[in-house]
């Protein structure tokens, strides 16, 4: 019987796991799990909720791609978004939509995405071993070394997420068995981490705890919308992570970036002028009106800072505040039909260790579904 083992209980170990198992019934399929529990850092996703997909089409998951984009297009042809809500439904996990197509279970309880991974790991069989961490991949004669002992295996998939959340056990520890094997890893940065600023607007905290749905933010040439959070130290939520991006990819050059917000991004400022004091009012928060007020020099100063505030940022949050790594595995290593290494055609690759970067919002669970599906399904190609 054909030994089959995956390194990572994640999302994408999961799917991989349950793939392998349900193409290729007569394998062994074993996952190898550091802690004592799996998916132990995707119970804590989506706020404890588990954002478990994001409900769109492939091509906007490409544009919502902005690293390597091309390669997640035939995974995604393999299993997708709605590939995976089917998989939940049908299992017994309802799931609700939000806003921005994203996919929550009904119970708004991540721990039932884990229930139901672990229920169908155990419907195929599949067994896990908790505890085990590989530190050495030896595949001249495709064996694992581990904190307990050796396996031998004949197919390899490894899915130990990246170097963020390391208390979860995803502390980078994969990288160095990709390297093991020869292959190349990209330089690793936070990615989709809050961006901070020394600008009087921070320092004076005048608009620390402020939120706002759907502003639009520039950086560049790149134009985001979705929502912002003021903190004490520059800005967060969805927009401000989106935009890290392409702010790390300019402070490459620069010492600083400036961004700059629209608050109102469906009014364009001629109207502003037409509305009354009213209904500003219920337009925007009080707090951030009047601190408009105190920095504007005149009605049309005022104006020009609701549709694009400007606001400098020098750094990120780094990796203590980061949602993912961006960089990983070269894309250009690994089949990007089948997830396996071009290096050696027994072992695959599968989500955050592989260098991706798409968007918060359930786009990189899905990627991490849908390579861990793809790898597990082509383990024969």
């Amino acid at each position: 019987m054909k030994k089959v083992y995956v390194v990572g209980a994640g999302p994408a170990g999961l799917m991989a796991a349950i793939s392998a198992k349900t193409h290729y019934p007569n394998f062994e399929v074993t996952i190898l799990e550091r802690n004592d529990v799996i998916g132990k850092k995707l119970r804590l996703t989506g706020g404890g909720r588990c954002n478990v997909t994001c409900n769109i089409p492939i091509e906007e998951f490409i544009e919502y791609t902005p690293k390597n984009p091309k390669f997640i297009y035939s995974t995604l042809q393999n299993f997708n978004a709605k590939h995976i809500m089917d998989f939940f439904i049908q299992a017994g996990c309802p799931l609700k939509q939000e806003d921005h197509n994203r996919m929550f279970p009904k119970s708004n309880k991540s721990i039932d995405i884990v229930n139901t991974l672990m229920k169908k790991l155990q419907e195929l069989k599949i067994k896990v071993e908790y505890g085990v961490l590989v530190h050495e991949v030896k595949n001249d004669v495709k064996t694992l070394l581990t904190s307990k002992g050796e396996f031998k295996y004949d197919y390899l998939i490894i899915a130990t997420g990246g170097k963020t959340y390391p208390h979860t056990g995803s502390d980078g520890t994969g990288y160095d068995l990709a390297k093991q094997l020869g292959h190349t890893i990209t330089p690793l940065i936070p990615a989709e981490v809050p961006l901070v600023s020394n600008d009087p607007v921070i320092q004076s905290k005048a608009l620390q705890g402020l939120s706002f749905k759907d502003v639009s933010l520039t950086v560049g040439k790149k134009r985001l919308i979705h929502d912002l959070i003021f903190t004490h130290f520059g800005i967060s939520g969805p927009v401000a992570l989106r935009a890290s991006y392409y702010v790390q990819e300019l402070l490459k050059k620069n010492k600083d970036v400036v961004i700059e917000i629209d608050f109102l991004p469906n009014i364009i400022k001629e109207d502003l002028y037409n509305l009354s004091n009213q209904a500003l009012n219920k337009l925007l928060p009080k707090r951030l009106i009047a601190y408009f007020e105190s920095i504007s020099k005149n009605e049309d100063e005022f104006f020009n800072n609701i549709k694009s505030f400007p606001l400098t940022v020098y750094d990120t949050c780094g990796f203590k505040m980061a949602f993912l790594t961006n960089g990983g595995i070269s894309t250009k290593e690994i089949n990007p039909k089948t997830m396996k290494s071009k290096l050696d055609s027994n072992v695959s690759f599968c989500g955050e260790i592989i260098d991706v970067n798409s968007f918060t919002g359930g786009l990189n669970i899905t990627f991490a579904f849908s390579t861990g599906f793809t790898a597990g399904k082509y383990l024969i190609e």
